[in-house]
């Protein structure tokens, strides 16, 4: 196998089957997926000759028990899948075949892609919410003003009696800081945002294959 590689960073909200043909566009070139890390969105392939090059396939799952975590991996190998990213409570895995004679797909109904984007919608809700919790958690302990009175986050004085060019000059350059002074309270506004797309987003998908069937 050679040492070419290609490091890629790109970003998947949610949508299992989009992710599975960008890996399978590098494959069709050569390239077997080698690594994957879903915190950075980093993907990294590497140049393969051999004239079998496995397909990747995703699911999404989190376990309770360390042994329904090993039935679940021994189900697919005994089926010719590999798992090759994921762990018991990372809720993403990866698996690749093992042999040409596996079936291509992961899955082998419409069902079970129902089933699949149900429980990530149960993930994006479960986000949610913990956001909205964290949220209220800084506005009634820290005394947050983002939401109650937002220009109070402002210390410039006499910044909101400014207008046009001065007004905007002054606003753009203290946003940095106020973002900065309430980083973490942006941060969960922007994971609730995430989360939000990602539910409605997965009930959608979840809609489509359940009227498929």
């Amino acid at each position: 196998m050679s040492k070419e590689r290609i490091v890629i960073h790109k970003i998947f909200i949610v949508d299992i089957e989009k992710e599975e043909h960008f890996i399978d566009s590098y494959r069709e070139k050569g390239y077997k997926l080698q690594y994957v890390n879903n915190n950075t969105f980093k993907y990294i392939f590497t140049k393969c000759q051999d004239a079998f090059i496995p397909k990747v396939r995703i699911d999404y799952r989190t376990f309770s028990k360390k042994e329904e975590y090993d039935d679940y991996l021994t189900m697919y190998e005994d089926a010719g899948w590999k798992h090759i990213r994921g762990s018991q409570n990372s809720g993403v895995h990866y698996f690749e075949q093992m042999t040409p004679n596996t079936t291509e797909e992961l899955f082998s109904d419409k069902q079970s892609y129902a089933e699949l984007y149900k429980r990530l919608f149960g993930y994006s809700i479960s986000g949610l919410s913990l956001c909205v919790i964290m949220l209220c958690i800084l506005q009634t302990q820290f005394n947050t003003t983002l939401f109650t009175n937002p220009k109070k986050l402002f210390f410039t004085p006499g910044i909101w009696d400014l207008n046009g060019s001065k007004f905007a000059y002054a606003f753009l350059f203290e946003l940095s800081f106020v973002i900065f002074r309430n980083i973490w309270t942006f941060l969960i506004i922007i994971a609730l945002i995430l989360f939000i797309v990602c539910a409605i987003k997965c009930k959608k998908k979840q809609k489509q294959y359940q009227a498929s069937l």
